[in-house]
This record gives C-alpha cells, structure tokens and sequence, in this order.
C-alpha cells in the first residue's frame, strides 16, 4: 500500500536518465522548495512512498522503464516520444485507465511562452496557407530514425495549433535509409500543409516553425534571441513580447500540480497515440519513397 501523502508538502520525486536531457530535468527540479528528488536506477523497483516519477531515457526504453510506476498508480511523466508502436502506447493507456495513475508526456514547446504566443497570434493573420518547419542538429542517434526525434516536437505543437492530428502524411529520406539521419516529412491538416525538414546531420541548431497566413507570416524560432518574428503583407516587421519563463520551468512545475491533483489541462495519452500514428504513417511513407500514407 502507497503512503498517504495528503499532508506531507514536499513532493517526493524519482528520475530515471541522467544523460543530458535528464540532467536538465534535475537541475529545474531543484529549483523547487517543495521537492525531494531520487536519481533511481533501472531495475531498482519502484520506491515506497514516491508520489511522482519521470523517464528521462532513450525513446525506446520508455514503455517497459515506466509501467511499473503507472501501475502503482504513481503519477507519471514520460519523455516524447511516450512510445514507439500503437501497441506500446496501449499498454500505457491501459495500465494508467487500470491503476488510475495521471500521466504526463514532455512535449517541451506545449509550455513555450513564445509558442503559446504564437497560437494566439496565428488566429490573426488569415487562413494558414503552409506551415514549414525546419529543426536539426549534429548529433545523430542510434537505433532509431531523426523523425522520432523531431517530429514528436514539430506534431506536438500542430496539434496544439489546428485542433486535431494530421490526416495523412508523405515522407522521403534524405540520408540513411529506413533509420533516416535526414527526412522531409509533408503532413496534411485539412487543406493546409505542413512540411517538416528534419536533421541530424547539420553544423547548427535550428528550431523553427514559419505559419504562413493570407495577411502575414508569422516565425516562431526557439534557437533566436527574439524568437517570434511577424512578417506583414505590406512589408512591416514585429517582435511580437512574450513571457521570459523558461520553458522546461513551467513543464516541471505542470507536471508537479498533476501530482498534487491540481490541474489536468489536457489529455496527454490521447495526444501522444495520435502522434506515434503519425510518426509511424510518416515511416511507412518514408519506406515506399514518399507514397501517401492517410493516419
């Protein structure tokens, strides 16, 4: 039986990953006052009293690291991707509808006060005609595609921004085959589409997404030091403000008021399948040279 914690202020919280990612995960935690945080190790069981867990570990490591939390009904956050198969995410809904456990996906650019800036603004600058994304780095993984890196950020704040998941997609690899290191992915919402280049062979950072609107284009790019950029029909250019907050500061902080049952703003399973559907659509595509796959 669980520990009640009902009256207990500090938050006890466990990490699983410590490489990069993980370490920033850390690090924004202990800016917290009313958190006690355990490095745990894998295959350590899963301790007494822990009120929240999160999965800070390569993609297809995920599932199996995080339902024995989500059965305990701990409440749960899991790095994008939550899963890398239909089946996998499944067994999280399951487990999670099973135990009651709430669960929480780090989609990052969802807590981006820019991005949210951005939402807002793409309801002022006419029907969207394209989105172009470009995001790519140089530090190629192993044992997966670039597309299961990128575009689970890329689809995450789509979805945010038309409401609902794509309805088909066409891919290409650029290099490496069927575990592409370089991809260009055309996702279809509607009759808006969206095109996603994707690298993890480039000499510099790019995070960006240029909304292209019938009155203006809007940029949002997280790698700039003014990270949304308003290009108007007439030739006009703005630097629309938006909050300082770090991003990752306000993901962590989410995530703690779902452990304390506060707040719940969206539904992070659902979410998540939708993009595994898509990423693995995008996949299929990618295989047969860029024929359509419908999600």
């Amino acid at each position: 039986m669980r520990c009640a914690t009902a009256v207990r202020r500090t938050l006890q919280l466990g990490l699983l990953g410590c490489g990069q990612w993980g370490r920033n995960i850390y690090r924004t935690l202990q800016s917290f006052a009313d958190v006690s945080i355990s490095v745990l190790r894998r295959g350590a069981g899963v301790p007494a009293c822990l009120d929240g867990a999160l999965i800070a570990t390569p993609s297809a490591t995920h599932v199996e690291l995080a339902l024995p939390f989500i059965e305990r009904g701990i409440a749960t956050f899991i790095e994008k991707p939550m899963a890398m198969s239909i089946a996998d995410a499944e067994r999280i809904r399951d487990a999670a509808n099973r135990s009651g456990a709430p669960i929480f996906i780090g989609h990052i650019h969802l807590y981006n006060p820019a991005f949210h800036v951005a939402c807002e603004l793409a309801l002022t600058i006419g029907s969207i005609r394209y989105v172009m994304c470009d995001w790519m780095n140089g530090r190629p993984r192993a044992g997966e595609s670039v597309l299961w890196d990128w575009l689970p950020h890329i689809l995450s704040m789509a979805q945010e921004m038309f409401g609902n998941e794509p309805e088909s997609v066409s891919a290409w690899g650029l290099v490496g085959g069927t575990q592409s290191q370089a991809a260009v992915a055309r996702f279809q919402f509607g009759a808006t589409s969206l095109v996603a280049t994707t690298s993890w062979l480039s000499p510099y950072r790019c995070r960006r997404m240029a909304i292209a609107g019938d009155n203006a284009t809007l940029v949002f790019d997280d790698a700039a030091e003014r990270k949304l950029t308003l290009y108007a029909a007439k030739g006009e250019i703005t630097y629309p403000k938006y909050e300082a907050d770090l991003p990752l500061t306000r993901e962590v902080a989410a995530f703690m008021d779902l452990v304390r049952g506060r707040v719940a703003d969206r539904d992070h399973i659902a979410d998540a399948i939708a993009i595994t559907r898509a990423i693995l659509a995008a996949e299929q595509s990618l295989r047969e040279n860029g024929a359509a796959s419908f999600i």
